[in-house]
């Protein structure tokens, strides 16, 4: 099973991209005016992530560079068809492995409620419950190995 978290370059990373999205944010939400070219995805400090399982697009994430520090987790969605199978652990453990390699030391996310307490098994805290969407906060553990070997 090869399973890859790559950034979104090439046209057809970028369809897949926005199908997950329109698909498990939008359409099985109820919503519509899902923005293909909305220009939050095209800044330069946001980094668009596309999940493949066995070539499969099933799910993405953004991360967004913020203040040197800090970095903010954006629209998690993993296809339904392939959730609770472990690739969302999958997928935050490769956006925190990818935010230490850019120098964060702390992620932010906005978790939709039903998603609070996947983002606690991961180690997040809840710092704002009050908002519609909680902010959820994780201290990233800088690695400081060598490239060619495995943290933990």
């Amino acid at each position: 099973m090869a399973i890859e978290l790559r950034q979104v370059k090439e046209s057809e990373d970028w369809q897949a991209y926005h199908a997950v999205r329109r698909h498990v944010l939008f359409e099985l939400r109820g919503l519509d005016g899902y923005d293909d070219n909305h220009p939050d995805e095209y800044e330069a400090s946001h980094i668009p992530l596309l999940l493949r399982k066995d070539g499969v697009a099933l799910g993405t994430v953004r991360l967004d560079l913020s203040d040197g520090a800090s970095g903010i987790v954006r629209l998690v969605a993993i296809l339904p068809e392939y959730q609770r199978q472990g690739l969302g652990r999958i997928l935050m453990s490769e956006v925190e492995r990818l935010a230490v390699e850019y120098g964060l030391s702390r992620l932010e996310a906005h978790a939709a409620p039903y998603a609070v307490h996947f983002y606690e098994k991961l180690g997040w805290v809840t710092v704002d419950a009050c908002q519609s969407t909680p902010l959820m906060l994780k201290n990233l553990q800088s690695s400081h190995h060598g490239s060619g070997s495995e943290g933990d």
